[in-house]
């Protein structure tokens, strides 16, 4: 069929299974793609001033043409757009109308950057959008051009092996599964989302699964870094995740300012994770790799009111295909702070061989002094074997007493097991006693 520039005044209803036009322009008309019918256009779809569209079938907008803005989608005018069908669209996505998604699919699927964007503030919820496409560097990118967006309750994200770029607005899954965003797992093709400050990818969740967001950045070094979040309780909650792609130093986290057990912290990038809605803990995670990012035993949290980065205490490592998570169980978000940060910790144990428990306040007890210790044992006893003391906290000391007798002078033995995130020890010595 030849190609034509179409001008839609009037009502058309489209039951045929192909039609073509070069560009479809509609100007206050009703028009209805059944479910039977395909509609191409080479050069674009605007939609003015009162149209009503209902689609219900396939609506292909390619930008094979010399028309301005070939390939765009436009709403504009009081516009409404409705419908259970598929939208495919090679360039932008402009909504500053009505977009009513129900149970439709809109692929983006342009080979060039392609933006989703208003120019008076309208935010598109979609229901599923599906992001494809073979562009490469900038070209792979499908940008949020001053503007939030979001997919519905029941709506998919599907990145496929492309970059959602949200700039610095917020894309937001209100579909609570954790199923509701998929992306190609291909390593070094993954597909992500990916944020500048203040922008997040926003989800909500109302489950104890685990919610992987798979977030990212192509600015400066190519870097999937996923997180995941896996709450406590199947209540509502709305999280919000961005991977920064930079030091923390340069957003003025300082990584040198620190609660003083953090050996090394992570230059290379940072993630911001916040709970926006919900008081439930959840295990959160950060992803790394190690053949490019060094190896990491721990998690650190920026506390706003002491301006400095807190270690997270006791973590897990658990590796996923060729990333390994870092992951701190039951954290409840109630320190200020949005930043996390890998490190590790200064784990080192630092074991007396002599006290005085003389009552002088100083040296009065053996004490054991270690960072990021996640088990410890101690036991104490003497040259004949019997045992003098033990205790499973580090922060318990031997004041030289056993069942609340002084002990003798003289040489003591130690036993000592414990773990760190990054070490595990078996220690055998001894301890002089000396209370003169």
């Amino acid at each position: 069929m030849t190609t034509k520039k179409v001008y839609f005044t009037l009502l058309l209803i489209l039951i045929c299974q192909n039609f073509y036009s070069q560009i479809f322009f509609a100007n206050n008309a009703l028009i209805q793609i059944n479910s039977n019918a395909v509609v191409h256009t080479n050069g674009g779809v605007f939609l003015t001033n009162g149209t009503d569209l209902t689609n219900n079938g396939t609506l292909q907008v390619t930008k094979n043409s010399t028309f301005p803005q070939a390939g765009n989608f436009t709403l504009t005018s009081t516009t409404v757009v409705n419908g259970n069908g598929l939208y495919r669209v090679e360039q932008d996505w402009t909504n500053d109308a009505t977009f009513t998604a129900q149970s439709s699919t809109v692929n983006l699927y342009g080979d060039a950057q392609q933006f989703i964007t208003s120019t008076n503030g309208t935010i598109t919820e979609f229901n599923n959008l599906s992001l494809t496409g073979n562009g490469s560097g900038n070209n792979r990118k499908k940008t949020l051009q001053n503007i939030d967006s979001r997919v519905s309750l029941t709506g998919i994200l599907a990145l496929n092996n492309r970059e959602l770029e949200t700039q610095t607005n917020d894309f937001t899954v209100l579909n609570a599964s954790s199923a509701a965003i998929t992306n190609s797992l291909t390593f070094g093709s993954e597909g992500f989302v990916s944020s500048l400050d203040p922008g997040y990818l926003i989800w909500n969740s109302n489950s104890q699964n685990a919610y992987v967001f798979p977030v990212g950045s192509s600015l400066g070094t190519l870097r999937y870094r996923p997180a995941k979040i896996q709450p406590s309780l199947a209540n509502a909650h709305s999280y919000g995740v961005r991977m920064n792609n930079v030091s923390a130093d340069n957003y003025n986290y300082f990584l040198a300012q620190n609660d003083g057990s953090i050996e090394s912290a992570n230059a290379l990038f940072f993630h911001s994770i916040e709970q926006l809605n919900g008081n439930s803990p959840a295990e959160v995670g950060v992803a790394y790799l190690p053949s490019a990012d060094g190896d990491w035993s721990g998690m650190a949290h920026w506390h706003t009111g002491q301006t400095q980065w807190n270690s997270m205490g006791q973590t897990a490592d658990a590796a996923i295909s060729n990333y390994t998570y870092v992951n701190k169980a039951a954290w409840d978000f109630s320190e200020p702070g949005t930043p996390y940060v890998l490190v590790n910790l200064m784990d080192a144990l630092v074991i007396p061989n002599v006290f005085t428990p003389n009552g002088d306040g100083v040296n009065d007890v053996f004490s054991i002094n270690g960072k990021a210790i996640t088990d410890f044992n101690l036991t104490i006893v003497n040259r004949w074997g019997n045992t003098i003391f033990e205790s499973n906290d580090i922060n318990t000391s031997w004041d030289g007493t056993s069942n609340g007798t002084p002990c003798l002078d003289g040489t003591y033995f130690y036993i000592l097991k414990a773990k760190s995130t990054s070490n595990d020890y078996n220690k055998h010595g001894h301890v002089t006693l000396n209370a003169n």
